[in-house]
C-alpha cells in the first residue's frame, strides 16, 4: 500500500512538473498570465460539469459546461502554439465573451447566477493585453452580448436553466470564491516577481554602469598618471613602480584584497596633482627657490581635490593627500603624525622614497642597494612608519639581484 502511495505521489508530480513546465517555463509574464487565466477558465468549466453531474442537473447545463471546457482547452492549445499571444488572447476574449458567457448564463440560473466570476478575471487578463483598436472592439461586443442575455432572459425566462436548490447556489457560489482567489493570488504573485526581476535587472544594469564608470574613469586616470610622469623627464614610469611597490608592501601587510586595490590605485595616482604645476618647476635642472618649493608641496593638495570631485574615486584621495607626511610630524601639506596619517599613505610615503632613490637623475644614478637600505633605517621613526621600513627592508633583503630599480 505504501509503494503505491509514493508511485502515485511521484506521477501526480511528475505531471505537475510537466504542466508547470509547459504553462509556465520560460514564457514571459504575460504568457503566463494568459495560460493560467484559460487553465483556470478550464477548471471552472470542468468543475462546474462535475458539479452539475452530481446535483443531477439538467443534460443540457451538464453538456453546456463540457463543451465550453473542450473550447477552453482548444484556446490554451493555441496560445501555448501561437507566436503571437495578442491573438491567442484575442481567442479566448471572444470565446469568453460570445461562446462561453451565453452558455454559462442560461445554465447557471441567469441574472440569479449570472456570469462567474473566474471567467470575468480571466476576461480581465486578456483585455489588458489586447491592443487598443481590437480591445474597443471585443469589450463593447461582450458588453453588447452581455445586456443581450440578461435582457432575453427576462422576457424568456424559460430558457434559463435555474439552480435547483439553495445548495447548488451555495456551490456555485463557494466554487467562484475559490478560483476567484486563486486567479488574484497567482496575478499579485507574478507581478510581484515581475517588480522583483524587474528591480534585480535593474540593479545589476545600475552595478554594470557603476563598475564600467569606475573602470573608465580609472582608465582615465591611468592614462593621467602616465601623462604626468611624462611631464618629468627624470621620473618616467614612476607611478607605475610605486604603486607595484606599494601592493608588495600591502600584501606583506595582509590587507585584503580590496585594500590592496584601492592602495594600488591610490599609488598609481598619488603625483597627479602636479598637473597645476608649471613644467619648468617640474624639470628646473638647479635646486627650487622657496617660492617653487611652496608650488610644488601643493601638488599632494591638488590630486586630492581632483579626485574628491569624482565620486567613486573621492576615497582614493585618502593616499594622494597625504603622503608626503612624515612620520615624525614634519612632513606637508597637514604635518600629521604618526598613526594620524592613514595607512595607505604611510605605504606610498615608503614606495615613493625607495623609488626616487633608486631612479635615475640627471645629477645621479640611482643609488646602491646599500645605500638605499641605510637611507630607509635612518628613516624609522622620522620620516617612515617604523613597521612599513621593516617591511621595504625585508623585500629588499629578498632581492638579492637588486631587480627593483629603474633600468
Amino acid at each position: 500500500m505504501g509503494k503505491k502511495l509514493v508511485a502515485i505521489i511521484e506521477t501526480v508530480q511528475r505531471i505537475y512538473r510537466r504542466l508547470y513546465k509547459a504553462l509556465i517555463g520560460d514564457h514571459d509574464l504575460w504568457q503566463q498570465l494568459l495560460n493560467i487565466a484559460i487553465l483556470i477558465t478550464i477548471a471552472g468549466s470542468l468543475i462546474s460539469a462535475i458539479i452539475s453531474i452530481a446535483l443531477n442537473n439538467s443534460v443540457i447545463a451538464i453538456t453546456a459546461f463540457l463543451f465550453s471546457t473542450v473550447f477552453t482547452a482548444f484556446c490554451l492549445y493555441l496560445s501555448l502554439k501561437s507566436s503571437d499571444i495578442i491573438y491567442s488572447a484575442v481567442l479566448f476574449a471572444c470565446v469568453s465573451n460570445f461562446i462561453l458567457l451565453p452558455i454559462m448564463f442560461f445554465t447557471s440560473g441567469g441574472i440569479h447566477g449570472g456570469m462567474p466570476l473566474w471567467q470575468l478575471v480571466g476576461l480581465v487578463v486578456c483585455w489588458v493585453m489586447i491592443r487598443r483598436k481590437i480591445f474597443i472592439l471585443v469589450y463593447v461586443l461582450g458588453l453588447v452580448i452581455q445586456c443581450g442575455c440578461v435582457i432575453y432572459s427576462v422576457i424568456h425566462p424559460e430558457f434559463v436553466i435555474p439552480f435547483s436548490s439553495d445548495v447548488q447556489a451555495a456551490v456555485d457560489v463557494i466554487q467562484s470564491l475559490v478560483l476567484v482567489s486563486l486567479i488574484f493570488g497567482i496575478i499579485f504573485k507574478y507581478q510581484t516577481r515581475a517588480y522583483e526581476r524587474r528591480g534585480m535587472l535593474l540593479d545589476m544594469a545600475n552595478a554594470n554602469l557603476n563598475q564600467m564608470n569606475e573602470n573608465i574613469t580609472m582608465h582615465s586616470m591611468y592614462t593621467l598618471a602616465k601623462t604626468i610622469d611624462a611631464k618629468d623627464r627624470y621620473t618616467n614610469g614612476h607611478s607605475k613602480r610605486v604603486a607595484k611597490y606599494s601592493r608588495m608592501i600591502a600584501q606583506r601587510l595582509y590587507l585584503s584584497s580590496t585594500e590592496i586595490e584601492d592602495i594600488t590605485n591610490m599609488a598609481m595616482l598619488h603625483d597627479i596633482g602636479k598637473i597645476g604645476v608649471p613644467d619648468t618647476i617640474i624639470n628646473k635642472p638647479s635646486s627650487l627657490s622657496s617660492d617653487e618649493y611652496d608650488i610644488i608641496k601643493n601638488h599632494p593638495v591638488i590630486g586630492y581635490e581632483i579626485l574628491s570631485e569624482m565620486p567613486e574615486m573621492s576615497h582614493i584621495g585618502v593616499g594622494v593627500r597625504w603622503h608626503h607626511e612624515r612620520y615624525d610630524g614634519t612632513g606637508y601639506p597637514d604635518r600629521l603624525k604618526g598613526d594620524e596619517i592613514p595607512l595607505p599613505a604611510r605605504i606610498i610615503c615608503v614606495a615613493d622614497a625607495y623609488d626616487a632613490m633608486t631612479s635615475n637623475r640627471s645629477y645621479r644614478n640611482h643609488m646602491t642597494q646599500d645605500k638605499v637600505r641605510d637611507e630607509i633605517e635612518k628613516g624609522k621613526g622620522t620620516q617612515f612608519d617604523p613597521k612599513i621600513a621593516d617591511i621595504m627592508l625585508e623585500i629588499m633583503n629578498e632581492d638579492s639581484g637588486y631587480t627593483l630599480c629603474e633600468r
